[in-house]
């Protein structure tokens, strides 16, 4: 067994990329990074639709050891992500690490070597001592049942047909999340007309965006300026969690402000009142967009506030009877983001499969370790994402913990590192009983966030810097060390 451990990194987006480039500062180049797609980035490789931006202001979405002075805009777009994805790749040296174009099988823990044997699609092996999956939770597209009656276009807004003419159809758009207010704009300027099926409505919160003029980009090139301005967004965003426990100041003014942002751009009193949302804001993800609401105002827009619950040939109807006929259906539905990897058989100590580990919602320690699967490690696993803050926070901690238990890994050549049920279970109480104090487990509303038994498993119950701060030193007394052929 080789002092540098193997590791074999799933996933070419943020998180993996991320992953890749904290190991080869730690001086660890024996890595292997395996994406199914033909291009790094992840979700911003998937999500090519109109109008895709990031959530976040730009100077907080980049790596701390790779700000970049570059962004177009306060909210960057989807291809300046991506473009930023490949920059990343190329300075820090990463393509001869890539497999691009590559899907796994099936990952098994093989305790006489102490490593994962992995197997790809086309019947390839890989080995490696570590095995990081950096897949996250928002990668397997959900799909409204029935859909194959439909005999028009169909796509979802993370496999968009970028083909396909929307000039003079008819549209319907299923959802009204994250996704759709940034689809709805675009797709009401091309579009026949659009009928936007909303099963409920959302918080919405203005988006102050602008283009960053020649001489902002300067003053950020400017190292105290740039640094000033990252940590200035830093703090801004994470003290707003302290809005998520649904009362208080803060959320009193989110409410507020969200109220007032309807009531300004909604014109028609009736629709105004209804897309107030009836459970309390942030136990759905809180939405920002300047252009939603006056979409709904176009001659050619209509919002139908119920579900599509089923669909014919060129046809959707929905809950309550509406019918409406269509050429095309955008299906802005979500991800399956409470299960692990799903589309991946991961075999760990004693046969014990993930999938079934984590059947009644994934936990896992720090969100990172899951215990009978030694030398695996996640990235944004169960409970580290944040509803108010940048994804790439959480992964750059986590990245640097793995590092951390890779050199452990590389002292102790002849061991592997699994965590104990006991820590792992003290841990996923602590993290259940602090977001019982949340409006992420109210009854009120049901989100991506749940399993359908009500257990929150994708979001962290506390600002981001306490979940970094936790993150800094692993603690070994919560992993056994198991001997190589130990069974």
């Amino acid at each position: 067994m080789p002092t540098n451990p193997s590791v074999v990194i799933l996933g070419a987006g943020m998180s993996g990329i991320c992953m890749g480039i904290l190991l080869k500062r730690a001086g660890f180049e024996d890595f292997t990074i395996v994406e199914r797609s033909t291009a790094v980035g992840g979700t911003w490789w998937d999500n090519v639709y109109p109008g895709v931006q990031c959530d976040v202001h730009s100077q907080l979405y980049s790596f701390s050891f790779k700000p970049t002075p570059d962004w177009s805009r306060t909210f960057a777009t989807g291809a300046e992500i991506r473009a930023y994805a490949e920059r990343c790749v190329d300075q820090y040296d990463l393509r001869r690490h890539l497999r691009l174009g590559t899907t796994l099988r099936e990952a098994r823990y093989e305790p006489a070597r102490g490593g994962w044997h992995l197997t790809t699609t086309d019947g390839e092996s890989l080995q490696a001592r570590v095995f990081v999956c950096s897949v996250g939770p928002l990668n397997r597209p959900r799909m409204p049942p029935g859909l194959a009656a439909f005999q028009g276009e169909v796509m979802h807004s993370a496999r968009w047909n970028r083909d396909f003419d929307f000039a003079h159809k008819r549209v319907a758009l299923i959802g009204s999340a994250a996704s759709a207010i940034q689809i709805a704009p675009e797709l009401a300027t091309r579009a026949a007309r659009l009928s936007i099926f909303q099963r409920s409505p959302s918080w919405i919160l203005p988006r102050p965006d602008r283009t960053y003029g020649h001489l902002a980009r300067r003053l950020l090139r400017v190292w105290p300026i740039g640094r000033a301005s990252r940590y200035w967004q830093y703090w801004l965003h994470d003290v707003r969690y302290a809005a998520f426990r649904g009362h208080g100041p803060l959320y009193r003014v989110m409410v507020g402000l969200a109220d007032r942002h309807r009531v300004r751009q909604v014109r028609d009193p009736q629709l105004c009142r209804s897309l107030r949302p009836s459970y309390p804001m942030g136990c759905k993800r809180v939405l920002i967009s300047s252009g939603f609401y006056p979409t709904l105002g176009r001659p050619n827009v209509e919002l139908i506030q119920e579900a599509a619950e089923s669909f014919e040939a060129g046809r959707v109807v929905g809950a309550r009877g509406t019918v409406r006929e269509v050429d095309a259906i955008v299906c802005a539905t979500g991800f399956e983001a409470t299960t692990l990897m799903p589309d991946l058989r991961v075999v760990g100590l004693a046969g014990r499969e993930l999938a079934s580990a984590a059947s009644d919602g994934a936990d896992a320690y720090r969100g990172i370790s899951v215990p009978g699967f030694p030398n695996l490690f996640l990235l944004l696993g169960p409970n580290t994402g944040g509803g108010h803050t940048s994804a790439l926070i959480p992964i750059e901690a986590q990245a640097a913990y793995i590092v951390r238990c890779v050199r452990r890994l590389a002292r102790n050549p002849g061991v592997s590192l699994d965590v104990k049920r006991s820590a792992e279970e003290a841990y996923n109480r602590r993290i259940q009983d602090r977001l019982a104090r949340t409006v992420w487990t109210s009854p009120a509303c049901t989100s991506w966030y749940k399993t359908p038994s009500g257990k929150v498993v994708g979001i962290y119950p506390g600002p981001v810097t306490r979940y970094v701060l936790e993150m800094r030193r692993p603690d070994f007394s919560a992993y056994d060390s198991i001997a190589m052929a130990d069974d």
